[in-house]
């Protein structure tokens, strides 16, 4: 229908239809604005529904908020009443295992009718049921009677003839082992803010958690170089490129979970130009595995954009390098566990080590008066004054090593008979005397293949 757009001058005869064609030409002026920012400015805002009588079988709505294609807005705590009650076994099929929940509101029509008053019957769904409720003055402690026009909305289901409602997925119903109905916790309706899906947003707090993790460990592979500046050895250049691609989108991730009352196409292109980037990385996808974006099948978009970010922080770029967390059950002695069989089958190590006394001092006398080995062997190596494993002082650090230009770097020497035994008994432990200062201890291994 064409909008009359009416002109308010003085002595104009006031009719309804005045007032009607301003409301459809402000309508249309917010909805064409709302357009240039989003391409789908339309979705689920809230939708919560009754748990409980589901079990019993009837499907009740607790709260709607939903923006429909036309621009219509739903609000079932503000303005709206919510949705009949429906009895599953009266309008579902006995064999149906899923279905998808609509909110339905009946299509306008051009010429009139698109109002029931409380006496009236149509034979055809009208958009429109007068009502007659009491309004408080706002200025005064008087109220008086007024006719409200309520939304006919109603819970209808795909399977249905939908021809004549526009309508808002905004569940969907499964039955489970017993027959009985429950709601499909994968399903992500059209959203227009991503907060109104649960489920994305605990998502989106595992893919954070999962990011910062491979983001420290990254951040620990940094060298220093002499302008005290991080820096990545030349073989780590793509190890580089990852920091920064995490570095870059953590940060824009970490907004979206403070402040989650976004449309989801937002979220969406800066989900995709991180797995773009992640991408680069990858031998075994292609960025034909990127989904697009379906704002009325978001099922389709975010499960499968989510598991693809898992598996490209999983798989992108595994270091050579390992971390061995060293526990210190007395001031002068270290001791490690070798969880991972890798380590004692094909790994050399290497001892990170920063001293109070001077550098040059620390490198010749370490390898003298440390005591490397077995937990036990250390033991008695200390008893006895026995040497243990031969630690030699390199001159050039691993590229996979994290470097620290205050730290001095050794080797464990695996062929001497105390390395074989620290490789069979899958722990190594350290002894430092206290001449050597106050000594800060670091074990690396470096698998071969």
């Amino acid at each position: 229908m064409k909008i009359e757009r009416p002109l308010w001058v003085t002595g104009t005869i006031l009719s309804p239809q005045q007032f009607q064609q301003q409301a459809r030409w402000e309508a249309y002026a917010n909805e064409s604005i709302a357009r240039l920012g989003l391409a789908h400015p339309w979705g689920v805002l809230t939708a919560v529904f009754d748990q409980h009588t589901l079990a019993l079988g009837q499907l009740k709505a607790d709260h709607l908020c939903v923006r429909f294609a036309d621009g219509s807005l739903i609000d079932t705590d503000q303005a709206d009443r919510l949705p009949p009650v429906l009895e599953l076994a009266a309008v579902l099929p006995t064999d149906a295992q899923q279905v998808t929940v609509l909110l339905a509101l009946p299509y306008t029509y051009a010429n009139g009718g698109n109002c029931l008053k409380p006496d009236e019957r149509a034979d055809r769904p009208v958009r429109y049921q007068q009502e007659w409720v009491p309004v408080q003055d706002e200025f005064s402690d008087r109220s008086e009677s007024m006719a409200v026009a309520r939304y006919a909305i109603s819970l209808r289901f795909d399977s249905m003839e939908n021809g004549q409602y526009l309508t808002c997925p905004v569940a969907r119903l499964l039955r489970d082992a017993q027959g009985k109905w429950i709601f499909d916790e994968q399903f992500v309706p059209p959203l227009l803010r991503l907060s109104a899906h649960a489920g994305s947003i605990a998502r989106l707090d595992q893919l954070l958690t999962q990011l910062r993790a491979k983001q420290a460990r990254l951040m620990a592979m940094r060298r220093e170089s002499n302008e005290r500046m991080a820096d990545f050895a030349v073989a780590d250049v793509s190890l580089f490129w990852l920091l920064n691609a995490l570095n870059s989108y953590e940060p824009i991730l970490s907004d979206f979970k403070a402040h989650p009352d976004v449309h989801p196409e937002l979220f969406y292109r800066e989900a995709v130009r991180l797995a773009g980037s992640l991408l680069t990385f990858s031998l075994d996808h292609n960025a034909s595995v990127i989904p697009r974006y379906q704002h009325d099948n978001l099922t389709a978009v975010f499960p499968p954009l989510f598991d693809l970010l898992r598996q490209l922080l999983e798989i992108s770029l595994p270091s050579r390098m390992v971390t061995i967390e060293l526990k210190k059950p007395s001031e002068q002695q270290w001791i490690a566990t070798l969880h991972d069989a890798r380590l004692c089958e094909a790994a050399d190590f290497y001892l990170s080590v920063r001293s109070s006394i001077p550098a040059h001092q620390l490198y010749t006398r370490f390898p003298l008066l440390c005591k490397a080995g077995a937990p036990d062997e250390v033991d008695r190596m200390i008893s006895r004054s026995l040497t243990g494993i031969p630690l030699v002082a390199l001159s050039h650090v691993p590229a996979a090593i994290p470097l620290r230009l205050e730290n001095q770097y050794f080797a464990l020497d695996l062929t001497h008979p105390a390395g074989k035994a620290m490789l069979a008994a899958g722990s190594c432990a350290f002894y430092v005397p206290g001449v050597l200062g106050d000594i800060q201890l670091e074990l690396f291994a470096v698998l071969r293949t």
